[in-house]
């Protein structure tokens, strides 16, 4: 009999350790499976006049490891309106998990608060609750009518967050709460929890930011409401969730010892036996513990250092491993990236030389680090988005966040920070999604080698999706732009387009002389939903502001005059590839450097070799030799004119050959993808624009905005005194911007720039990433005279 209750009991810890070492192995398969990015956006400043540039600087990570990822190639911005309307949109490439770029804010720009926001196509996988947002301001000095000095009726909203996720009948619970106006600041009151509206249970108030909490033991029967009164008197009653009759409560707290004390309470059938603890910082596990429910109680302790830094989740399964309680937690990053900022001097003269001294703390051999410096006054202030604040903390919380740089600034302010991940707390994946192990399927794949043109393409016959048919993409111009892709059962296609920049036409066909009944829909890559839990505020001038606002426009209209050619000159970046998708060809002709003939089957009879011209059926056909076998290929090979694949060879012989530049060909099988094509002859003319050449009518022809080119911050140098006494004015009040600080070794980099003609205070604010994923912002300041 011992011996079977021996076997019994060796039994069930068998099995409960197998449960408990499921539940760690279910999670960390996810996460191998679930690869996911996060993306921050360091600009310029954040308060613009209409008119002006915005510079940026992208950040992508690890979601996990908070390391640079070089994954995505192309990241998506948008500028939203307070109805979630994009008033501008931009694409900007990345490489190695950084990129930058610039937005010019059109002069017609209307005043106001706005939401920036940007992801990456394989961002769009998990949900717009992961895109970067920041919002900034812009403002129209010219229709500054339009800002309205009354102040909206405000309402204010009020949400409960029983700790853990529940709220269970005759079992204490801390209750958190927020109360914020329709914008999401938080507002000063006093409140008390009444039970049936009666006897008074709690009396509290918000701690910061309209956020805090109050113990509560509901008993069974028993209704409760909470009167939240504000300054002016007004009463808001909002009655609190309902407990449930059974069910686990968590409670979290810092035992003061270096220690987090998670106590689990539990009424019902399923307290009893045994529960769960996993605790996973961003999906890695920490700790994973079991314990026994003795009366409904059991407690945890958990070493506070073996927790990662940021964000931790508590989670509790019942002994059915069935997610039952959670609750978050948070470890400040002990050494985040320290970035000292040093000018030379503390005052300076206008039309004066700075020079620039920055380093970075710590493992900086490959570090990145951006670096603005912009006049600050009562319209333009310090930043509030700081890359360690959101990397850390923002990035993993639900919901507007107000002044996340207090958590930063003031670390030992515990309490506000508790009371934030009782209030924003969630996670981003689902237990059952973990737990079923079914194999991911993902929509949007990563644009890991430029950026995807998608489509759809129809039968007109019937209306249904057309699948496995080949489309083909070209980007019109003197530099050969040109890929094909075959559409699915769905008939979508996509299509990949490597180092694809600036604004052009785009051509997408199928073969017309094969696939003639097809309509292409090429389709919008930006993502149309919406965060509405993130409200933005109207934009308010301070009273007694519009010297400072006139004297802005002026500065911003004589920079616009005098500087504005430069603005406008872009350029490829340097990383951008401009060779041809297939290399580099067998054979060149420049048609210059021959006999130039009247007719193009002159031009190839006469100086193109390795190539047939033949008529059959009352047909051209121009089959190239193949090089590696030494006979000619059955079929016609791939004919580009100007990038635009050409499918019937009659209408290029009847094309004027004084148009074209230049003929390419490669004399080989040249796959693609999942096709293959027998050579290739690439045309070329002088202006990029066919040459005459008609496009197949059921062509699709759409303008499409490629990568953002790159533009030269406009910053005039005074190396000598007659330099400086130039009378061109320089109303400057961002003297510099650079998305890279040039570092050398150890981390140390130096920069110089000139004043302008503006006095006043003025911010350097930079902001940098390691490679081991220590992120920073550093911040000084000088004055000019």
């Amino acid at each position: 009999m011992i011996r079977y209750q021996t076997i019994v009991i060796l039994l069930l810890a068998a099995l409960s350790a197998a449960a408990q070492t499921t539940l760690v192995k279910n999670l960390d398969d996810y996460r191998r499976q679930h690869l996911q990015e996060k993306l921050y956006v360091h600009t310029d400043k954040e308060f613009y006049l209409s008119g002006e540039i915005c510079w940026f600087k992208l950040y992508l990570v690890n979601a996990t490891t908070g390391k640079p990822m070089d994954l995505s190639k192309v990241a998506y911005l948008e500028w939203l309106d307070k109805d979630n309307k994009p008033i501008l949109q931009a694409k900007a490439g990345l490489s190695k998990g950084y990129g930058d770029g610039s937005v010019y804010l059109p002069l017609a720009l209307r005043s106001g608060t706005y939401k920036l926001r940007a992801y990456t196509n394989w961002m769009k996988n998990y949900g717009i609750d992961w895109f970067f947002e920041k919002t900034i301001t812009v403002v129209n000095a010219r229709r500054s009518a339009e800002l309205s000095a009354v102040e909206d009726t405000l309402r204010y909203p009020v949400a409960f967050f029983p700790e853990g996720g529940n709220l269970v009948e005759n079992i204490p619970c801390r209750m958190g709460f927020r109360i914020t106006d329709q914008y999401g600041r938080g507002v000063a009151c006093t409140a008390v929890v009444t039970e049936d509206d009666q006897d008074t249970v709690a009396r509290f108030q918000p701690y910061r930011f309209g956020l805090g909490s109050f113990m509560v033991t509901p008993r069974t029967g028993h209704r409760y409401r909470a009167i939240f009164r504000l300054p002016d008197g007004t009463a808001i009653p909002t009655l609190l969730p309902a407990a449930v009759p059974e069910g686990f409560v968590l409670h979290v707290a810092d035992d003061g010892a270096g220690h987090w004390l998670a106590s689990v309470q539990g009424t019902g059938a399923s307290a009893s036996g045994d529960v769960y603890l996993l605790v996973h910082t961003r999906q890695q596990v920490k700790a994973a513990e079991k314990a026994s429910l003795t009366d409904g109680r059991a407690s945890f302790s958990i070493d506070k250092t073996a927790l990662g830094e940021g964000i931790s989740v508590f989670t509790v399964f019942n002994g059915a491993r069935q997610p039952v309680c959670e609750r978050l937690v948070f470890r400040q990053p002990a050494h985040p990236l320290q970035i000292t900022i040093q000018p030379d001097k503390l005052q300076y003269g206008t039309r004066q030389k700075i020079d620039l001294g920055v380093s970075l703390g710590g493992d900086t051999s490959t570090a990145q680090c951006s670096l603005s410096v912009y006049r600050v006054d009562a319209l333009q202030t310090a930043p509030e988005s700081r890359i360690g604040d959101y990397l850390w903390l923002a990035s993993d919380l639900k919901g507007k966040i107000e002044s996340p740089d207090y958590y930063a600034d003031h670390p030992e302010d515990t309490l506000a920070i508790d009371n934030l991940l009782l209030t924003h707390g969630w996670r981003r994946f689902r237990w059952n999604d973990v737990q079923s192990h079914d194999k991911p399927l993902f929509e949007f794949p990563p644009e890991y080698n430029g950026a995807i043109i998608t489509g759809k393409l129809t039968d007109t016959r019937t209306g249904g999706p057309a699948k496995g048919i080949e489309v083909f993409l070209s980007v019109p111009g003197t530099r050969t732009q040109f890929t094909s892709a075959f559409t699915n059962d769905d008939g979508q296609v996509r299509l990949e387009m490597q180092d694809f920049y600036g604004g052009q036409e785009i051509i997408v066909q199928t073969d017309p002389t094969r696939d003639s009944t097809y309509r292409i829909d090429v389709q919008n890559p930006y993502v149309e939903t919406y965060t509405n839990d993130r409200p933005i505020a109207p934009y308010r001038l301070p009273r007694g502001d519009s010297g400072v606002l006139a004297d802005r426009d002026v500065a911003m209209q004589v920079l616009n005059r005098y500087g504005g050619e430069k603005l406008k000159q872009f350029h490829l970046p340097a990383r951008a590839d401009t060779t041809l998708f297939y290399d580099r060809p067998d054979y060149s002709y420049l048609l210059d450097d021959y006999t130039r003939f009247t007719t193009m089957e002159e031009v190839m009879r006469e100086y193109v070799t390795l190539m047939l011209v033949q008529r059959r059926g009352g047909h051209y056909h121009l089959p190239l030799f193949e090089l590696p076998y030494n006979q000619f290929f059955d079929s016609d090979p791939l004919i580009l004119l100007d990038g635009v694949p050409v499918f019937n060879i009659d209408s290029l012989m009847v094309l004027d050959p004084l148009k074209v530049k230049r003929l390419q060909t490669l004399q080989r099988k040249v796959f693609m993808g999942s096709t293959f094509f027998p050579g290739i002859m690439n045309w070329t003319t002088y202006k990029g624009d066919l040459g005459g050449y008609i496009l197949d009518p059921h062509a699709t022809v759409v303008d499409y905005e490629g990568l953002s080119m790159q533009r030269e911050f406009y910053d005039p140098v005074y190396p000598t005194p007659e330099a400086a006494a130039s009378h061109l004015p320089d109303f400057r009040n961002v003297l510099y911007w650079t998305p890279s600080v040039p570092l050398r070794p150890g981390g140390k980099g130096s920069l110089s720039f000139y004043t302008s003609d503006l006095p006043g205070k003025y911010i350097i604010v930079a902001e940098g990433l390691t490679a081991n994923g220590s992120a920073g912002t550093g911040i000084a300041s000088f004055e000019v005279k």
